[in-house]
């Protein structure tokens, strides 16, 4: 018997391969006040904090090979400075927390919905900015030794009509107060054409038992968020073009080791 657990990896298996399956979904959208305040707090990180500058040689980002103004904030992390990402992509949830509760109350209440994230990040283009066509892989090796899922997902705080993100030559726009998954294993980008900035806040979380249930589930959601119902998730594609020439991360699981995947134990 398939079950919706099984639908989901395989979607996301599929899509890590180009495969089709599952480019992205919308799960979620966010109580006015919620996003309001989001917004409120994560404008004043933006002004008053220092974030790493994507276009340094040695950001953990500049292989995407950023164009214009490109920012990251680090919030989830082991040191608590908004410049680390030496945290961000090492495939474990244990050991970090937000460490700046008390200026963005708001903030750490919302990281706190989802345990087991491995990274939080404000993530800001610039006008005219973007990252070009590069392709991540959702599926690791978990330290169990099975084939597992690395799930991010997409919130707009900022955003405008001409800011898009390609997904395996599918363009999207996604909405503020919605809360995406996005399959990073597919070739991707993001651009900001546009005039204004667009900030999103972005997170990767291991896709354990729990994550499934609270992101992908059919269970009452927290207060302040309202799940997307099954048949209403695909975003509408807006356009179609080949992802012509883009960078690769090496794999790091095989077509024949990711017909193993399972859910991911917690590490």
């Amino acid at each position: 018997m398939v079950t919706e657990v099984d639908r989901l990896l395989g979607g996301i298996r599929d899509g890590n391969y180009h495969a089709g399956g599952i480019r992205c979904l919308r799960l979620f959208t966010l109580e006015r006040n919620l996003s309001l305040a989001l917004r409120g707090e994560i404008d004043r990180l933006c002004a008053a904090e220092t974030g790493s500058d994507v276009q340094q040689c040695g950001h953990v980002t500049h292989w995407a090979r950023p164009r214009g103004c490109v920012r990251q904030f680090s919030l989830l992390n082991r040191s608590g400075d908004f410049t680390d990402y030496r945290d961000d992509h090492d495939l474990s949830c244990l050991g970090k927390r937000f460490h700046h509760s008390k200026t963005y109350p708001s903030l750490a209440s919302f990281i706190a919905l989802f345990p087991h994230s491995i990274n939080f990040r404000v993530n800001l283009l610039g006008p005219n900015s973007a990252l070009a066509l590069h392709e991540e892989h959702s599926l690791f090796m978990s330290r169990a030794g099975a084939p597992a899922v690395r799930a991010r997902f997409h919130l707009p705080i900022r955003s405008h009509r001409q800011a898009r993100m390609q997904l395996d030559g599918q363009a999207f726009r996604f909405l503020p107060r919605s809360i995406y998954y996005f399959n990073q294993g597919c070739v991707h980008d993001a651009t900001n054409p546009g005039p204004a900035t667009r900030i999103h806040l972005v997170w990767d979380m291991l896709l354990t038992g729990e994550t499934f249930a609270l992101m992908f589930g059919a269970d009452l959601a927290a207060a302040d968020l309202r799940r997307i119902e099954p048949a209403a998730r695909f975003p509408r594609c807006l356009g179609r073009a080949d992802p012509g020439h883009y960078v690769s991360i090496p794999p790091l699981v095989t077509p024949l080791e990711a017909r193993r995947l399972t859910l991911s134990p917690v590490q």
